[in-house]
């Protein structure tokens, strides 16, 4: 039964029922640890997760293929002499892989005596011994771990060819390389599935107690401290100022390590509603890592809207009027009505008068008039 994977590929039939029920006892393989659902599928390139990025590379001679649930990751597959690996790269380590194996070659495989092939492990860049040779869930073979840590299928005769592996690894893993060679003979290679466990995301930026801000142009908006947090080792909390709640971190204006802004004329208007968020997340060069997969953004967001400051201006028509008469007086005002405008009267004392829009006029007796500007913004 050499070269049994060949007879695999894509045009192939099965060629004895040997072969079927092997096939069949392959679906019981793959033991997956608690939490290691995530299942990489991609051949090369980079597949997201909702906890890390994982890019997939490889080198030499690997393939592509799946059998009974087994792949698509296919290695060293051929005469001998012919290694590949695949290397799986983490944008944020994870807790651990669990491995399927299946269809090592054995020793005493007929008529390929002598042929075998050793897959190792590499984590963060080190050698990394298989801890066992996981679960043989029913297979024609049993694999072993050798006495440089990798796995190969044992020397027994008579059991043909293939093994089903169900492999845990528990280790904080960046990247991990599985490489397979082949020795002495024509092998039918191995493939592999391959998932890694998320460790859960903890770090929580809590919430804001604080009700929407309306301000003067010049003024600082000041809002409490958001709480309660969770900042595991290596996280800190942020305050950013954003301009659109369906793409809060694309639109981010402001970063802050205090929960305070100043109101800044080169990227914000006055007049505009503006939002105060809480992050949470790594800790890179002093800020929050916008990338991290575990950032957490504050259970709400405060409105903050900057109004322009009310300025005011006034006016008569007819300059040249007796002593004594009456006059009325032109008010021009500025900023967001409405306004209340005191101002002072020689007979009637100071006056109050309330404006709802932009301009008005108020009487008052000519020559004598005395106005103080002492008007305020009602948001």
């Amino acid at each position: 039964m050499a070269r049994l994977l060949s007879l695999l590929r894509p045009g192939r039939l099965f060629p004895n029922p040997v072969i079927l029920l092997f096939g069949l006892l392959l679906i019981k393989a793959g033991v997956q640890a608690q939490n290691c659902i995530n299942r990489i599928t991609l051949e090369s390139g980079t597949q997201h997760f909702s906890c890390t990025d994982v890019t997939v590379t490889s080198e030499d001679y690997v393939d592509f293929w799946s059998w009974c649930g087994i792949g698509p990751y296919w290695i060293g597959f051929g005469g001998p002499g012919l290694p590949g690996s695949f290397i799986f790269t983490f944008s944020t380590p994870v807790a651990g892989v669990t491995l399927d194996f299946t269809a090592f070659d054995n020793h005493s495989n007929p008529p390929n005596f002598g042929a075998y092939e050793i897959v190792t492990l590499e984590i963060n860049g080190a050698p990394y011994p298989f801890p066992n040779a996981g679960s043989p869930g029913g297979c024609l073979g049993l694999v072993v771990v050798n006495a440089s840590g990798g796995l190969e299928a044992s020397p027994a005769p008579g059991l043909g060819v293939g093994s089903c592996v169900g492999l845990n690894i528990s280790t904080q893993i960046t990247t991990i390389k599985i490489t397979n060679t082949a020795y002495d003979g024509n092998t039918g290679g191995v493939m592999f599935n391959i998932y890694f466990c998320c460790d859960p995301c903890v770090t929580k930026a809590g919430l804001i107690p604080s009700a929407p801000l309306s301000l003067c142009s010049g003024d600082i908006a000041t809002v409490p401290p958001a709480a309660p947090n969770i900042l595991p080792a290596g996280t800190m909390l942020e305050y950013i100022l954003f301009s659109d709640p369906s793409d809060t971190l694309g639109s981010i204006l402001l970063i802050s390590n205090t929960p305070t802004f100043s109101f800044d004329p080169a990227v914000m208007q006055e007049g505009v509603t503006y939002y105060i968020a809480a992050i949470a997340g790594n800790d890179l060069n002093g800020h929050v890592d916008l990338n991290d997969k575990c950032l957490d953004i504050s259970d709400n967001a405060i409105p903050v809207i900057w109004w322009p400051r009310p300025t005011v201006a006034f006016s008569i028509n007819k300059p040249d009027v007796c002593k004594g008469n009456c006059v009325d007086v032109q008010v021009e005002l500025t900023g967001e009505p409405p306004f209340t405008l005191a101002y002072n009267n020689p007979f009637t004392g100071q006056t109050i008068k309330t404006f709802f829009g932009q301009a008005g006029i108020y009487r008052s007796v000519s020559r004598q008039l005395q106005h103080q500007e002492a008007i305020t913004l009602r948001p």
